[in-house]
């Protein structure tokens, strides 16, 4: 069944606005658009309510006219909402996300709805013209579904992939998939944008690489070209499976009647990287002014990869035995975990430890401090890493990036053998029933906490929680930094119970949204014996 199959009419249903192009107009005049979720409600309502009455064509296409520039407004409004949100999100995160999704929805049903009455009718002065500018905002409004999802950290329902596949076959033998609509893209550009991203791994990105990403696809997806699979040239490209309800990241090559041919579009991307990385700001190259910085260059160069050649796993996976896992997430929350847990080792058996303040293990006086464990269920395991699943209960917020210290949990076992290990999330979904499943790769099987001072000139920062994470096969020891600190080549005090040493921050290791791996030069240390440095 098709997932845009029309609503019936629905007689009981009432219009907060008169069915007239007037009242219509007046009514979105009126409309908080300061609040966001007020507006996006009030809209989807009411596009709920006109996909369901009985109008003339003429006039459903007149009021849809008006509609169209409030929707993109307070879709533009919803999607910064949702700038922070991780999984499970925050009560307003998830009002946001879904009012986004059910008002790109409703607007889809009501293009959708345009369309089918034109087809209906029988040609005349302006039919086709309507119909490719219908077809390309029904696009559009189905890419920024697809979207909506993604940026939820969902993935698309049943039948959207197949009703995109569809469109497009349909334009594409009418003749009218590059047809210009106003501020509408042809109906294959929105296509080949959502190719394109479903192609970037959007369960990987954070939510500032997926706005990036959309300013990469506004100016390179025209470059990728669709052809019959029948006769795709000898490039890099993508087989689409044009006949199912899937992405081209999922297909087996058994039912793929297009090809999407990306070699243009990397070239073109290859060749952008290169002036940007040599000075030149993204505007002078065409691409949006929020596009300098380090981020869409290094998000430009795993784009490249994923669109030459596709996203590759490097380790086979094994299913897993349901195994609970404990996990804290952040890097104040895992410094805090492994701070308490010093604080009760040395406490003397005679007292209690949650009382117990251990002079000489911390530099700034803290006593034992709270932080949140969740348990979640291993579901597979590779050399690397490994899936977790859970429905947690508490908004956790977890996000693509953030740190996390885990260990195995054993039913019956109060205090668990398991030393804590540190890794890191690489990949977040969610389902409908708030079910959530995380993909973690491993970074060291040991952490200790640490605090860090930042020395910039004569002035001395505040201590900073950081993790030590010492070294193993070929790799140094590293720290693990709070984002924001790391500044390469700076000075930094390190205290290291029961020492203090002097340090220069090295090279960055990785950088995401939470944290910085860096390694560092130790050269003094405070207790040394002789003074010298280390």
């Amino acid at each position: 069944m098709s997932l845009l199959t029309l609503p019936a009419p629905d007689p009981a249903l009432r219009l907060p606005f008169e069915a007239r192009p007037k009242a219509l107009a007046q009514w979105l005049e009126h409309l908080p658009f300061a609040s966001p979720l007020d507006a996006g409600q009030l809209l989807a309502t009411a596009l709920h309510g006109l996909n369901r009455l009985t109008l003339d064509l003429t006039t459903r296409q007149d009021l849809l006219l008006l509609f169209h520039p409030a929707v993109m407004r307070a879709a533009a409004n919803l999607e910064p909402l949702m700038t922070d949100a991780g999984v499970p999100p925050l009560a307003q995160q998830r009002q946001a996300s879904t009012l986004l999704r059910t008002l790109m929805q409703e607007t889809c049903v009501a293009y959708k709805g345009l369309l089918q009455g034109l087809t209906s009718q029988h040609s005349g002065r302006g039919h086709a013209r309507r119909q490719a500018e219908f077809s390309a905002r029904l696009m559009a409004a189905l890419r920024d579904w697809m979207a909506a999802c993604y940026l939820g950290y969902g993935t698309p329902p049943a039948g959207l992939w197949h009703e995109m596949h569809s469109l497009y076959r349909s334009v594409q033998a009418a003749g009218m998939s590059e047809t210009e609509s106003g501020d509408t893209v042809p109906a294959s550009v929105a296509y080949r944008q959502t190719l394109l991203l479903a192609l970037a791994d959007p369960p990987r990105m954070n939510r500032s690489e997926f706005l990036h990403t959309q300013y990469y696809l506004d100016q390179l997806a025209r470059l990728a070209q669709l052809h019959p699979a029948a006769r795709a040239p000898d490039t890099c490209g993508f087989a689409v499976p044009a006949n199912s309800d899937r992405s081209p990241a999922q297909a087996d090559g058994t039912d793929a009647p297009l090809w999407l041919d990306t070699d243009a579009l990397c070239r073109a991307l290859h060749d952008a990287l290169i002036r940007m990385r040599t000075g030149e700001s993204p505007r002078r190259i065409g691409f949006h002014p929020a596009m300098e910085g380090e981020l869409s260059l290094t998000l430009g160069k795993r784009l490249l990869m994923l669109w030459r050649t596709g996203a590759k796993r490097g380790f086979q996976r094994y299913p897993a035995d349901g195994t609970a896992i404990e996990v804290v997430a952040g890097v104040s929350a895992i410094h805090r975990l492994l701070d308490n847990a010093l604080l009760q080792a040395a406490a003397p058996q005679d007292e209690d430890p949650d009382s117990a303040l251990i002079a000489d293990t911390t530099p700034i006086g803290a006593g034992p401090a709270k932080f949140f464990t969740s348990l979640w269920t291993l579901r597979n395991d590779s050399a690397t890493g490994l899936a977790l699943s859970a429905t947690p209960d508490a908004p956790l917020n977890l996000k693509v990036g953030d740190a996390l210290a885990l260990r195995p949990r054993i039913e019956g076992d109060a205090e668990p053998d398991e030393h804590w290990s540190l890794a890191v999330i690489r990949w977040v979904r969610m389902d409908d029933t708030r079910r959530v499943e995380l993909g973690i790769e491993r970074l060291s099987p040991m952490i200790q906490p640490v605090w860090v001072r930042p020395l910039r000139g004569r002035h001395k920062g505040s201590p900073e929680p950081a993790l030590y994470v010492p070294a193993e096969r070929k790799q140094p020891d590293r720290l693990l930094l709070p984002r924001l600190v790391y500044q390469s080549g700076m000075d930094a005090e390190l205290w290291h119970p029961p020492r203090q040493y002097l340090l220069t921050f090295g090279r960055r290791l990785e950088h995401t949204s939470s944290f910085d791996l860096i390694d560092f030069t130790l050269f003094a240390s405070e207790n040394s014996a002789d003074g010298t440095s280390t």
